[in-house]
C-alpha cells in the first residue's frame, strides 16, 4: 500500500507538471450606477435596486456573440484608438457696426478628434467568439452593484487583454443597445502569473489515495482468492485428513545425477522449511 501510494502520487505529480496545460485568470470589475438628479432617498434607493436588477441582463448580454465578436475583432484586427477628443468651436456675439446688428463671431476654431491606428495584439483567427464564451465567467455578490468578469486562459497576458477588451467593448455598446449610461469600470484587469489550474496538491493527493486504494483492493482480492495450504494443522484439524508423513526437502540435481540434499536446503525444523514443504494448492 505504501509503495503503490508513492507511485500513484508521483505519477499524478508528473501528469500535473508535464501533461496538463496551466491556466491563468484575470478579472475586471464593473459598476452599474446611474446618475440621478433627484436627491430624494426613496428615488435613489429605487434607482439602486433597478441597477442591481439590471446586472442579470448585463450578465446575459456580455456572453453573447453580439459582444464577443466585437471583442475578438478588437484583439485580432487593427483598429483606431481615440487619442484626443474633438474640441468644439468657441463663438461669441458681437455688434457689427457695418451691419448694425449682432452677429456670431468665431473666437477659436473647432479641433477635430485625433485617432491613431493600433496594431492587432493577436493573429487573425486565434481568438473567436466561441473560444471567449468558454473562458468567461460573470459573477456578482447579492445586492451588489458591482459585477466581475473573469477570464481564464492558457496565457496570463492574454487573459488580462481579453478581460479589459470585454469591459471596453461592453461599456461602449451597452449605452447604444439599452439607451442607458450607468456602467463604469471600477478596476481593470492585471496580469496574474500564478496558475489557477491544475491544482497540483489536489491531483497528487488524489493519485496517492488512488494508489493506496488499488493496493488495498488488490491485497483483499488476493487474500480472498488464496487457496494455498499454509499449515499441516489445516489438513488434519479443518479437513480431517490423516497425516501419513512429510516429504523431506529435495535439493538440486548435480551433474553426476545425484541429489544435493544440503545445498540451499532450509533447516528441517525451521519455519521456512515447514512452509515450503506444506504450501501446496488444493
Amino acid at each position: 500500500m505504501v509503495v503503490l501510494g508513492i507511485i500513484g502520487g508521483g505519477a499524478a505529480f508528473a501528469v500535473a507538471k508535464f501533461a496538463l496545460t496551466p491556466k491563468y485568470s484575470s478579472a475586471v470589475a464593473m459598476l452599474v450606477n446611474r446618475k440621478s438628479s433627484d436627491n430624494a432617498t426613496a428615488v435613489q434607493y429605487a434607482d439602486q435596486q433597478a441597477d442591481v436588477a439590471m446586472i442579470n441582463t448585463y450578465k446575459d448580454i456580455i456572453t453573447k456573440p453580439v459582444i464577443l465578436n466585437k471583442v475578438a475583432n478588437k484583439l485580432t484586427k487593427p483598429h483606431k484608438v481615440l487619442v484626443k477628443k474633438a474640441v468644439p468651436a468657441k463663438t461669441k456675439r458681437e455688434w457689427s457696426t457695418s451691419k448694425l446688428q449682432y452677429e456670431t463671431v468665431t473666437v477659436k476654431k473647432a479641433q477635430p478628434a485625433q485617432y491613431k491606428l493600433e496594431r492587432a495584439k493577436y493573429d487573425a483567427g486565434s481568438i473567436s467568439a466561441g473560444m471567449l464564451a468558454g473562458e468567461i465567467t460573470v459573477t456578482n455578490e447579492t445586492n451588489s452593484q458591482v459585477f466581475t468578469v473573469t477570464v481564464t486562459d492558457t496565457n496570463a497576458s492574454r487573459a488580462k487583454n481579453i478581460a479589459n477588451a470585454i469591459a471596453t467593448v461592453f461599456k461602449d455598446n451597452i449605452a447604444k443597445m439599452m439607451s442607458v449610461k450607468n456602467l463604469s469600470v471600477v478596476s481593470k484587469a492585471t496580469t496574474n502569473n500564478s496558475a489557477v489550474s491544475p491544482n497540483k496538491k489536489i491531483i497528487v493527493l488524489a493519485g496517492l489515495v488512488l494508489g493506496v486504494m488499488i493496493a488495498f483492493i488488490w491485497g483483499t482480492i488476493r487474500e480472498l482468492t488464496d487457496r494455498a495450504v499454509k499449515s499441516v494443522e489445516f489438513l488434519t484439524d479443518d479437513l480431517g485428513l490423516i497425516n501419513l508423513g512429510m516429504v523431506q526437502y529435495i535439493g538440486k540435481v548435480d551433474k553426476s545425477g545425484h541429489h544435493d540434499h544440503t545445498k540451499n536446503a532450509p533447516a528441517t525444523g525451521s519455519r521456512e522449511g515447514r512452509t515450503r514443504r506444506s504450501t501446496r494448492r488444493v
